[in-house]
């Protein structure tokens, strides 16, 4: 574990290196919870493969590759390790994480293998489809190989322009069993591990896309402020506007209650539909008007009814006979005094007309 009191004490190569552990360490916590099932299988070697023969000799597509000038770029490849160079057994050990069971490994390599301490690495493998699945301990594969050949199979690579991506050991007897030995070699400071810029641009990109989402963020608050302050600058205009529009509206809802008020309780119209409305013969001596009643008084010819005469308008609600004020009869006709209470009067005060 990296220690918190050392981060100050670290330079930038120590420091990038504890980081890449630490991650390595975290991805493989995280896939240890994935069930073995799910969990994907090793994939043959793809790509472009160089092989080393037994005499040490890098060979490409049929053809040895020779030195090549330092200044010329480093094909990134594959190199499979010669099968006499690498010493291989299978053992029971704990089930663990990979950077786990390869830390074990390199602590009991010279119990392992046949190797003095701090003079080979040594890579493993869990045997996959082994059975045991359950148990605290599994077959595995181990393959280890002297220090001193390792780095020098490497530097022969690198000199023929090769960048290994791998120092694979494929077993004779299945050939899908392979297990890389350089992460061994490179953890062991013997060489330069190989320097590769996709963490470098994608840390840029995850580091631009953060920008540009926080820059996204920025602008939208912006852009809410200022449209929180137009509206505070405008709030005094949009508070009168608001006044007089509520004034305005208030206005016509009494003028319409006006209108709709005079409509009902017109005595000249009221007047005319009496008019229009009496028998024929009929005369009115006295025409009182209120915003509630009428009352007519005057003389009809035998035998016409006013009342049902001003029934048939449908202007008022009730109508009875008044004979509280008698009339007396004149020639040649009937006196009546008839009182009618308009229909929808809301009016409660009024007085003759």
């Amino acid at each position: 574990m990296i220690r918190t009191g050392t981060l100050l004490d670290m330079n930038m190569a120590d420091l990038g290196s504890a980081l890449r552990s630490g991650w390595d360490w975290w991805t493989d916590e995280l896939a240890r919870l994935v069930p073995e099932r799910w969990q994907a299988r090793e994939k043959a070697l793809s790509g472009p493969l160089a092989e080393f023969d037994d005499a040490g000799q890098l060979w490409f597509d049929g053809a040895p590759l020779e030195p090549v000038a330092e200044s010329t770029r480093r094909r990134l490849m594959h190199v499979l390790l010669p099968t006499g160079a690498v010493m291989a057994r299978s053992a029971m050990l704990p089930r663990l994480a990979s950077r786990d069971l390869a830390r074990m490994v390199a602590l009991e390599l010279d119990r392992l293998l046949p190797f003095p301490a701090g003079t080979a690495i040594a890579a493993a493998r869990v045997i996959p489809d082994a059975g045991g699945a359950g148990h605290t301990k599994a077959p595995t594969l181990v393959a280890g190989m002297p220090l001193a050949r390792a780095v020098a199979l490497v530097e022969t690579a690198r000199a023929a322009g090769v960048e290994p991506l791998s120092l694979t050991w494929r077993s004779l007897d299945d050939s899908a069993a392979t297990i890389d030995l350089l992460p061994a070699l490179v953890a062991t400071g013997h060489i330069a591990p190989r320097r590769d810029g996709r963490a470098f641009w994608w840390g840029l990109v995850a580091a631009l896309f953060i920008v540009n989402i926080g820059l996204m963020i920025w602008r939208d608050v912006a852009a809410t402020n200022a449209f929180a302050e137009e509206v505070a600058e405008q709030q005094a205009a949009s508070t009168a506007a608001r006044t007089i529009a509520a004034r305005i509206g208030s206005e016509a809802s009494l003028r319409k209650a006006l209108v709709t008020e005079r409509a009902a309780h017109n005595p000249l119209e009221l007047l005319s539909l009496t008019t229009g409305a009496l028998p024929q013969g009929a005369w009115v001596q006295r025409y009182a008007w209120t915003p509630e009643t009428l009352r007519l008084t005057g003389y009809k010819t035998p035998g016409s009814d006013v009342q049902a005469a001003l029934r048939r308008t449908g202007k008022f609600a009730s109508l009875q006979t008044s004979v509280s004020d008698p009339t007396a009869e004149g020639g040649g006709g009937q006196p009546f005094d008839v009182t009618a209470a308009l229909a929808g009067s809301t009016a409660k005060n009024g007085g003759p007309q």
